[in-house]
């Protein structure tokens, strides 16, 4: 008797776990991974995306810190001719590319 409960207990495990695995769509990703062109496809957008967020994110800190450098450190004597110098070219450059 021992055996047959235990299978019946094995048997119902068994069946909750495949419900379990049916409630979390495990035919799509199966499907996901049978395909590899759709795995390189998914993987390059995300490669794409996260490149373009660390350009983002760099080009965002840079601007910040050479605005907070160029309007603190500009007044100090050596540093600040520098910055002034600095400040002075972007200057130009951006009136020169708005014409």
């Amino acid at each position: 008797m021992k055996n047959n409960e235990k299978e019946k207990t094995v048997e119902k495990k068994r069946e909750a776990v495949v419900e379990r695995l049916i409630h979390m769509d495990v035919k799509k990703y199966t499907d996901y991974l049978s395909s590899p062109w759709r795995i390189m496809w998914t993987n390059f957008l995300a490669g794409v995306a996260h490149g373009l967020g660390i350009i983002l994110g760099a080009a965002l800190v840079l601007t910040l810190v050479t605005f907070i450098l160029s309007r603190f450190l500009s007044h100090l004597p050596v540093v600040g001719d520098f910055f002034t110098a600095i400040n002075v070219w972007i200057q130009t450059t951006l009136s020169g590319r708005v014409k």
